[in-house]
């Protein structure tokens, strides 16, 4: 008997076609709801990370979610069929089982990226940086002559 025959080793190779890599998942924060019993019921959940072909969910308590079910998501502008692959907890994985399937936008998403943020965030840095150069310059610690406070003549509200 060789080494290769011994069922440990057939087990082993079991193991190792089951232990796919995994595609690269995007880390999101986005509301979406689970929706089943053909759209007449659903659930809130928060998508928490998601790649082509699968996404991690967030419930915020524990609800009876069926294998398989509807995922929307409102800021991407699609609809999946997911089939829950596994659940931890108020967590579990789906895959989605479709073709997305594009909806009405309500709503968009305003925010950036960060990674295309971050050249505003320079140009803001930029201007600051020349405004105080410019008080420096002036000597009056930023406030422009032209500008002043309006304080009405007698008694006013607060303290002063």
């Amino acid at each position: 008997m060789h080494d290769t025959d011994t069922p440990n080793h057939v087990e082993r190779e079991d193991r190792e076609d089951l232990e796919v890599p995994r595609e690269h998942r995007a880390r999101v924060l986005k509301k979406a709801k689970v929706l089943f019993k053909e759209g007449l019921r659903s659930v809130p959940c928060v998508v928490r990370n998601i790649s082509p072909h699968g996404a991690r969910l967030e419930f915020d308590q524990a609800y009876l979610i069926p294998k398989e079910f509807e995922l929307r998501i409102e800021l991407e502008g699609f609809e999946v069929t997911c089939e829950r692959r596994w659940e931890d907890g108020l967590a579990c994985g789906v895959h989605f089982v479709s073709e997305k399937r594009p909806i009405k936008l309500e709503r968009t998403q305003v925010l950036r990226p960060s990674d295309q943020a971050l050249p505003n965030l320079r140009k803001t840095a930029d201007l600051e940086d020349m405004a105080s150069r410019f008080s420096a310059a002036s000597g009056n610690d930023g406030i422009p002559g032209s500008v002043s406070r309006a304080r009405g003549k007698g008694r006013t509200f607060g303290k002063r």
